[in-house]
């Protein structure tokens, strides 16, 4: 597969051309919604790992409760 797009790449010059995001135009719509779309997916991370967080605490709090009854 590496092959035939290598090939394909040197057969037929222009046939790969970077995106706004890859060629580096801040401004292109199609950068903003890049960088939105990488925010967006960091922020549901970000939100799973505050619930397992969240969760663990407050197992190991229950399980404190418990020890000490």
């Amino acid at each position: 597969m590496i092959r035939i797009v290598t090939i394909i790449s040197i057969l037929v010059p222009g046939f790969i051309y970077p995106c706004a995001v890859c060629y580096g135009n801040p401004d292109a719509p199609m950068s903003h919604g890049m960088n939105m779309g990488v925010l967006t997916l960091l922020g549901f991370i970000v939100f799973i790992l505050l619930i397992v967080a969240y969760s663990i605490f407050k197992i190991s709090m229950r399980t404190k409760k418990l020890n000490n009854s």
